[in-house]
């Protein structure tokens, strides 16, 4: 869920102004220069007509600002490169909307194919560790920002190399690395200090005809209107003398790391509450102690307010939901039993968009399962619904989860 988590490391003081400098440099001696804004767009024509068809440009793409010379020791650089705007998603006078845009469409156009961010959301409370579900929407957006009119992304792969800390921008930089006339491929790198954090290959297609048509039905559950609030349930259960010190711990922790602007802009509703807060006594039926049904787990969710029509923002908003139940997913289980994870990371992260026809201000249901774990990593599959029962994206995630030394394991060893 974080990126990368590693709170141990320490950031190099290289600078992400040197990097831009020594890539317009090299941009220069190739003969590049800087791209006109029209003709990275030019001679479009969509066979299908698609969402992505018209999108306003919200990520900048005003001309660089002056350079400045460093006295010390004669680089040029870009003034006031490393100012950061920590924001809490109440940008612009609590404007949801406004928020989400900053959150991940307002990337600053720097030089060709190089977009920074400086609006940067925390993962936890405690920890000054960029929330890893944000990196993936601003690197889609940073890499659908090079492609043509008509794209739809199709797919990305990514993986999180390091910690991002909330006080420094982030530079993503896209590699184009092939247009075709049906699919575009993109590799973007977002980098702190000079170094890599995260990395993502992306992949657009021009939307086409159908050809052969099938999907798996969407599961049986209870509807979002007959659940209650994940926020409201965390106070009427703490109410509760007897709730298990699991389900407490699970609740303290949540209020304690999880930003409140993040309920704030979104609902979250589990559909088996008791199950999803560890309340539910395992029927030690299945192999390994706990029952069949112990690593799956269905939550409603959607944006607060009307968000917009720019499909962009929809499907950023997407990938920044879909980080964000796939790990606890692999853990509850476990941590009924008394487990308590001296580590619980993101190491690698996959979507498959099936469409961009979709709303996150509407109800969704993000079904989660954990098919396996053991030596220190899990892996867990996902599958996200719109209300009426149609697959958008297919996602996968690989998690490091670690012990404490000498600490014995409370789930039983498979």
């Amino acid at each position: 869920m974080l990126v990368g988590c590693r709170t141990a490391r320490h950031f190099v003081k290289s600078t992400a102004r040197r990097f831009i400098e020594q890539k317009r440099l090299e941009s220069l001696t190739t003969g590049n220069g800087m791209s006109s804004p029209s003709s990275t767009h030019a001679n479009t024509a969509p066979v299908v007509q698609s969402h992505f068809a018209h999108r306003p440009q919200h990520v900048s793409s005003a001309p660089s600002r002056s350079m400045e010379i460093d006295d010390q020791n004669g680089v040029q650089h870009y003034p006031m490169l490393l100012n950061v705007t920590h924001i809490d998603m109440t940008s612009r006078a609590d404007d949801i909307r406004a928020g989400l845009i900053d959150t991940f469409l307002n990337l600053e156009r720097v030089d060709k194919n190089l977009y920074l961010a400086r609006h940067l959301l925390k993962g936890r409370n405690s920890l000054p560790v960029v929330y890893g579900g944000q990196v993936i929407g601003q690197a889609l957006s940073a890499a659908t920002a090079t492609v043509e009119v008509g794209f739809v992304p199709n797919s990305l792969h990514s993986y999180f190399v390091q910690s991002g800390n909330v006080e420094r921008p982030i530079l993503y930089q896209v590699d184009r690395i092939r247009d075709g006339k049906s699919f575009c491929t993109r590799l973007v790198k977002a980098l702190q200090d000079g170094e890599a954090i995260f990395t993502v290959q992306i992949s657009f297609h021009r939307p086409e005809a159908d050809s052969i048509v099938h999907q798996l039905p969407m599961p049986e559950v209870p509807a979002p209107d007959s659940l209650e609030d994940l926020s409201d349930t965390f106070e009427r259960i703490k109410k509760n003398a007897n709730i298990p010190p699991a389900a407490l711990a699970m609740i303290g922790f949540k209020q304690k790391e999880i930003p409140p602007a993040f309920f704030r802009i979104f609902s979250f509703r589990p559909v088996d509450i008791d199950s999803y807060l560890c309340l539910k006594k395992d029927d030690h039926t299945a192999g390994h102690g706990h029952p069949t049904d112990a690593y799956r787990s269905y939550v409603w969710i959607k944006a607060n307010e009307n968000i917009g029509d720019d499909p962009r923002l929809h499907l950023a908003a997407a990938a920044y939901i879909s980080d964000a139940t796939m790990i606890e997913t692999a853990l509850r289980p476990h941590s009924k039993r008394g487990f308590i994870p001296s580590m619980a990371l993101t190491l690698d992260h996959s979507i498959w968009m099936h469409t961009d026809n979709f709303r996150v201000d509407d109800w969704m249901l993000y079904e989660n399962h954990s098919t396996i774990a053991g030596g220190g990593r899990s892996l867990i599959e996902g599958k996200l619904w719109t209300r009426d029962g149609r697959l958008v994206f297919s996602t996968t995630q690989e998690a490091l989860i670690r012990t404490a030394k000498n600490r014995p394991n409370a789930s039983p060893a498979k």
